[in-house]
């Protein structure tokens, strides 16, 4: 083991013996694949319908307008804002100029039904690290030290039990889940984000992240159990932990507790 893996595993198992009751029995530590990948998207903000929007709609809904400032007079609005607010809705496909009138899209009429406003698109990219073995994101914990496997270093015994896929043939709805999952900011000054489309995904690299597997007794309840740190995101992993102890727990109990004597 690397001097920085010793040095980091004995930070971890100090905290474990922090609890007076809890032994440490034994301790390993392994890799699992850990995919960086850049994914592109668009975008779309939605936001609550400004008062003003939401009147002119529900004019145009009922009235033939030809003129903005027919619009003006009902709500004694300045006509450079009902101007304004007009050419906005045209833009996002809220409203249409149809035989010289101005009409509501069906955009615009499911729009002013929920009373929201969805803003133009925008073209996004997000950065997420995806493991295979969790079927998700994991957020890197940059207080921690993260530690990349060396060669040395075996890979996790049971990644191949599980059924893994790479993270650039999952489907949309996994994707958008996962980035959810990322900790990308969804909501904004102006509203919350929504996104409308993956366009790419494309893997940058794939990491080996250490992770330190400590076997525990309690003496208390006289019982074996395994803690799982994981290196990335600075944090003891349940997942790991729910595998090893369901697998291998009574296992460690007969290793330390029933060894023959001589």
């Amino acid at each position: 083991m690397s001097k920085q893996l010793d040095t980091e595993m004995s930070k971890v198992s100090t905290v474990l013996l922090e609890q007076r009751h809890l032994r440490l029995l034994g301790s390993e530590s392994w890799g699992f694949p850990l995919q960086l990948a850049n994914i592109q998207m668009t975008t779309g903000i939605r936001s609550q319908m400004d008062v003003l929007m939401k009147m002119i709609l529900k004019i145009l809904g009922k009235l033939d307008v030809k003129h903005t400032e027919e619009i003006s007079e009902l709500l004694a609005v300045e006509n450079i804002f009902v101007d304004h607010m007009l050419k906005l809705m045209i833009q996002n496909q809220m409203v249409e100029l149809n035989e010289g009138f101005y009409r509501l899209t069906d955009l615009g009429i499911e729009q002013l039904k929920v009373g929201t406003f969805v803003h133009d698109s925008l073209e996004e990219e997000v950065e997420v690290a995806f493991s295979p073995y969790h079927n998700d994101a994991l957020i890197r914990d940059t207080n921690q030290t993260s530690v990349e496997a060396d060669d040395q270093l075996p890979d996790y015994r049971f990644g191949e039990d599980n059924n893994q896929l790479n993270v650039n043939e999952l489907k949309d709805s996994q994707i958008i889940q996962i980035i959810e999952d990322s900790g990308f900011e969804f909501i904004v000054e102006n509203g919350q984000k929504q996104i409308e489309e993956i366009c790419t995904i494309e893997l940058q690299d794939t990491l080996r992240v250490a992770c330190f597997e400590f076997h525990m007794h309690d003496t208390t309840e006289d019982t074996v159990f395994i803690r799982v740190w994981n290196t990335w995101t600075g944090q003891f992993d349940v997942k790991f932990e729910t595998e090893l102890n369901q697998k291998e727990a009574s296992r460690l109990r007969k290793h330390y507790f029933d060894q023959p004597t001589s």
